[in-house]
Formats: C-alpha cells, sequence, structure tokens
C-alpha cells in the first residue's frame, strides 16, 4: 500500500488531460478564414512613407524621439527616467527610451506585487478592441516594424493573425466554459510578456497579450533591449484602446527599464505568484511567455523565471529526396526569408550526393537579382518576403555579419554563406562544431546520407527523426523528387517515398510544424501557418 501511494502522489499534480486531441480542440480550427491582403499593403507602404517623411536628423522618426518608449502603468505614462537611444536591427539610432526611474520601479513593482485580479469577462471588449487594431491600425504598425526591424512582410503576420486568432479565441471560450464549470481554474496573477524581435504583431500583441487578457489576467509586457520601438508602438496603441473600452487599465503594463530592473521584477512577480496558497498548492510560478533563442531561454529559466514558457527557434531542416528546380527554389526562399530572420527559416538541408554538388548548391543560392541589394520597404512593395538586405542586419553580436569559419562565402549572393558535408551536422557522432543558428545570417549546411544508404530508406528516416530530437527545430519539411503523380509507388497503389519518409519521421519525433510537398508543388520550411495543410 504504501508502494502504491509513493507511485501515485508524485504523478497526480502532473495529470492533464483538458481539451488536447480532443473533439471540441479540433473543431476549433475551422472555419478557415479568407483575407484579402491588398489593403493592409497599401496602408503600410502609405504608413511607412509617412514616417519616412518624418525622419529625424538623430536617426529614425521624430516622433519615436518626441514621444519617446516609456513605461505604462495604469494607463499613464511615466516620464520621469534616465533617456537612453534605441536601435534597430542594423545598429543604427532609431529614437529614444525613458528608463524608469527608482521611484517608477517602485510603483511598477507594487503592481506586481498586488492581489490576483478578479473574474472578468473581458471577451467582448478585447475583440472589438483587436478587431479595431487589426483593421485600422495594421498600416502603422506594419511601417513601424519595417524601420525597426527591417520587415519585408509584415502583412503576411497579419494575414496569419486573422486566420489564427479566431482559432484561438474558440479555444479561449471553451477555457472559459469549463472554468464556470469547475473543470479548470485560471490563474490570474500577471503574465510576462518579454517582446520578440520579428513577430510581434501576432505572437506577442494578439496571442499571448490580448488572449490573456479577455479571460481577465493582467499582463506585463516588458521592453527589449534593441529593436524595442515597434512593440512599445502597439503596446501604445493597446493602451488607448483599452481607455476606449473602459477596461480596468491596471490589467495591462509595459515595462520600459534596464535588464538588472526587469530581473529583478521578474523574481518579484515570481516571490508574489508564490505568496498565492492556490498558487503554491500547484507549484505554478509566473508564466513567462518568451520567443527566442533556446539558449537564452534556458539561461533565463535557471536565473529569474522559473515559470518559463517558450517557444524556442532551432536548426530546421528539410529533406529533399531530390533536387529538381522547384525543389531547390523551394529550399533557398526558406533559407533566405527575411534575410533568415524568421524562427522557421530553413538552416540545413539533406538531399542526395549526386544532386547535391558544390556547384549545384551553389547556383541554387544565386539569389535573383531582384531579390538583392534592396531594402525592406521596396521589398513590401513587391510582395518579395525573401530578399537580402543591403545594409545587413547586424549579427546577434552586433558586429556586421561574416561568414563563419568553415563556411563558403558565396561567389554571386553576398552575404551567404553555405557548407556540404557528408551526414546531418551537429548529429552527435560527427566531428563538426555544434550547430549555431546565425540569426539574420543566410547560413546554410547542405547534408548528404552517408556512403551507402539511400535518402528515401527506413535508415535515413530514422536518422532523421533522431536529429531533430536531439535539436528540437520548429519545422521539418520532406519535398519528394517528382510530381506526385508520376511517382512510380502511385502506380502501384503505394504512397509515394516522400508520404512514407514523412510518416517514419513524424512517428519518431516531436515538433511543431510538419510540412509535405512534392516537385509539382513543393513545400517551404518558412511558412508557418497552421491552417495550410501543416500536420
Amino acid at each position: 500500500r504504501r508502494f502504491r501511494r509513493a507511485m501515485v502522489a508524485p504523478f497526480r499534480r502532473f495529470a492533464r488531460s483538458y481539451h488536447f486531441a480532443s473533439p471540441a480542440y479540433h473543431a476549433a480550427f475551422s472555419p478557415r478564414v479568407a483575407v484579402d491582403t491588398a489593403p493592409i499593403r497599401a496602408a503600410a507602404l502609405a504608413a511607412h512613407g509617412r514616417l519616412v517623411a518624418e525622419t529625424s536628423p538623430s536617426g529614425g522618426p521624430a516622433s519615436w524621439h518626441a514621444s519617446p518608449m516609456v513605461s505604462l502603468l495604469g494607463g499613464k505614462r511615466l516620464e520621469g527616467g534616465e533617456r537612453v537611444l534605441t536601435v534597430d536591427a542594423f545598429g543604427a539610432t532609431n529614437g529614444a527610451q525613458l528608463l524608469a526611474s527608482t521611484d517608477e520601479m517602485e510603483a511598477l513593482l507594487r503592481q506586481i506585487e498586488g492581489p490576483a485580479a478578479p473574474r472578468a469577462d473581458l471577451r467582448p471588449a478585447i475583440r472589438r478592441l483587436e478587431a479595431r487594431l487589426l483593421e485600422q491600425r495594421a498600416g502603422e504598425m506594419i511601417a513601424a516594424q519595417l524601420v525597426d526591424f527591417g520587415k519585408q512582410d509584415g502583412v503576411t503576420e497579419f494575414e496569419e493573425a486573422h486566420q489564427a486568432n479566431p482559432v484561438e479565441m474558440r479555444l479561449n471560450d471553451d477555457m472559459w466554459e469549463a472554468e464556470a464549470a469547475g473543470e479548470i481554474v485560471i490563474p490570474r496573477r500577471p503574465v510576462l510578456v518579454p517582446c520578440v524581435s520579428n513577430f510581434s504583431h501576432f505572437l506577442d500583441l494578439c496571442r499571448k497579450t490580448l488572449r490573456c487578457l479577455e479571460l481577465g489576467i493582467p499582463v506585463v509586457v516588458l521592453s527589449r533591449s534593441h529593436t524595442a520601438q515597434y512593440p512599445f508602438r502597439w503596446a501604445q496603441l493597446l493602451a488607448d484602446e483599452l481607455a476606449a473600452e473602459r477596461v480596468d487599465p491596471t490589467l495591462f503594463t509595459f515595462v520600459s527599464a534596464s535588464l538588472p530592473n526587469q530581473q529583478r521584477l521578474i523574481r518579484a512577480a515570481t516571490r508574489a505568484a508564490a505568496s498565492e496558497p492556490a498558487a503554491a498548492a500547484e507549484g505554478t510560478p509566473t508564466p513567462f511567455l518568451f520567443t527566442g533563442a533556446r539558449s537564452l531561454a534556458a539561461l533565463i529559466k535557471a536565473d529569474v523565471a522559473p515559470g518559463m514558457i517558450a517557444s524556442t527557434q532551432g536548426p530546421n531542416l528539410m529533406v529533399a529526396l531530390g533536387l529538381p528546380p522547384a525543389v531547390a527554389k523551394a529550399a533557398a526562399l526558406s533559407a533566405t526569408i527575411e534575410n533568415s530572420g524568421q524562427c522557421t527559416a530553413l538552416r540545413v538541408l539533406l538531399a542526395p550526393q549526386a544532386e547535391a554538388t558544390d556547384a549545384a548548391v551553389g547556383a541554387m543560392l544565386a539569389v535573383d537579382a531582384a531579390a538583392t541589394g534592396a531594402d525592406a520597404a521596396s521589398y513590401l512593395s513587391a510582395g518579395q518576403f525573401a530578399g537580402l538586405l543591403a545594409p545587413a542586419p547586424v549579427a546577434e553580436d552586433g558586429r556586421p555579419p561574416r561568414t563563419p569559419s568553415g563556411y563558403t562565402a558565396h561567389a554571386a549572393s553576398e552575404g551567404v554563406s553555405y557548407r556540404v558535408s557528408v551526414g546531418l551536422p551537429d548529429d552527435g557522432l560527427s566531428r563538426l562544431e555544434p550547430l549555431a543558428e546565425h540569426w539574420r545570417q543566410v547560413v546554410l549546411d547542405v547534408a548528404t546520407p552517408p556512403a551507402g544508404v539511400d535518402i528515401a530508406s527506413d535508415e535515413s528516416a530514422d536518422a532523421v527523426g533522431a536529429w531533430l530530437v536531439r535539436h528540437q527545430p520548429i519545422t521539418c519539411s520532406v519535398n519528394g523528387a517528382v510530381g506526385r503523380d508520376a511517382a512510380p509507388a502511385v502506380a502501384a497503389g503505394a504512397a509515394p517515398d516522400h508520404f512514407r519518409f514523412a510518416r517514419r519521421v513524424f512517428e519518431r519525433s516531436a515538433l511543431c510544424v510538419y510540412s509535405v510537398g512534392d516537385a509539382d508543388a513543393p513545400v517551404l520550411s518558412a511558412q508557418a501557418r497552421p491552417q495550410d495543410g501543416e500536420c
């Protein structure tokens, strides 16, 4: 009896069966929303023109100096702190920021350490203001993102938000009803949201902030150390909209503060959550909703945020069972999306040795002249999401990009590097160094199977599965060597090689996104659209 009790007790609080893989969960994904992107693009280009017209001699829009980033508390701007300059993705000054003063930090801490919010159904108000933000303010938000981050295709982010938000609203509706029925408990202490650099409108504003607010969960958004201006601009718009809807302004806070003060605030939020009897009983720390590099997530969790819930980038993989022109183009687009500034950008390509020669890879990555040497606004106007920016964004260490050791600098496409080798890189067996992600630098590893291993074989699929488990990227895409109707296996009534390969990989790994295509309809690693046939 003691043995049974000892076995059951440690697992009791981890028993979670709510909703996952249920019919209600599946139903939340339909129907699909059609989005007309032309008006969004036109509004973004017009708003960008207005920002360019007000360029300051100090760098960036004049309004970003005149109305600097500040902390937002209870619907008010805190403007008593030290003034510092902000920088964009290219290391250039683009505005100003007021870091929270000592007194302002004390006020922010009191807000964080206060009692939990009462249960309140804010879904109607939040959804009204969200509709206004997405329909009336999308242009200026995309323009701010373009100026700050150099994002070429902020339009698709809003298209994805229009498609995914209804899904997540339906999931929230189910949670509200489940809580009312006593099936679950929704804690209402503040949720912490550190902003991501490249996708903040959908991920930080919609998925994290608005979905929490509509259930009455307070949200605290933390400023960034660079590319910080455009997340603050949506935060200011949101604060204004909350006031218009008469939503309690204390439910939304934006913290403009130094890193030590942010860490202080995170620790205070964690202590306050632990002091709540219900939270202490469940062992539930303050949620820290992070999107970014895995190594950084691990450091933050170990040091200040035990409630880390992280969506991390990783070395995304494409398996090409052959490299016909359409598949080669899909690989090149996947590697260069947003100057490799998207978390689903391709980092590793596995292809047959006979087709993945140095010459073939060089030709594949010879980016069209129309997609090189331009600025983000030009690509936005042209509807181009995979162009190379000039100047290039700075590297993770703040220095200009450079060709990594052991890689070849592309002869024609400046800023593109690649390496061709046998076996998947950093597979735990090879002597190659650990695989760096090279954020915002186009760096591609092209791997071929070991000698004697057929790329479409079960042995190859098993090696891919093991590699994915080791590295945990966001996405794995598999493209067949020929069109579906031309595959010999189809004529014999069997599944095409790429379907069979993809299924075996799926059964041996656990990623966020799997995509399967062929020479007639190749898939990218970079699409990240949950309703476009991904599984």
